[in-house]
């Protein structure tokens, strides 16, 4: 009896608190994406835009994030937003890549990684390596 108590008061609990954790979440999101441009850690490419955005998404899904949106800013600049799942422990992070491009053959990319809930002790404290990573080793072995 009590544990039926229990459950339904779980639940209810569960019922309530979802929409703000959703809410919070969109938050998260637009405060990542209207970050400064130049925000986050920088690299610069000797490639193409257009080679670095699909190395970059590629790059984005290897590290095992979902790729939430992709749009290009003006002629120079491109920006992939990217969300990490929400597991048992971690409400996730959200990493937003920014690509401008300098020249024909000059290219940077800037990585700022950002957790959905300021509180959440448990989300990686950064994607910036891995991805840069990844995008070194497309770029390596022409992938």
């Amino acid at each position: 009896m009590e544990s039926k108590l229990l459950a339904k008061c779980v639940a209810i609990l569960v019922f309530l608190a979802l929409p703000g954790s959703v809410t919070l979440a969109q938050q998260s999101l637009n405060k990542v994406k209207n970050a400064p441009l130049h925000a986050g850690d920088a690299r610069t490419f000797d490639q193409s835009m257009k080679t670095l955005i699909k190395y970059t998404r590629k790059a984005c899904t290897d590290a095992g994030l979902v790729l939430e949106s992709a749009e290009r800013i003006d002629d120079d600049t491109y920006m992939i937003l990217a969300k990490a799942k929400t597991s048992a422990f971690s409400w996730g992070e959200i990493v937003r890549v920014v690509l401008e491009e300098k020249e024909d053959l000059k290219t940077v990319i800037r990585i700022y990684t950002r957790k959905r809930v300021a509180i959440n002790v448990t989300a990686k404290a950064s994607y910036t390596n891995t991805i840069f990573t990844n995008i070194e080793s497309k770029i390596e072995f022409g992938e």
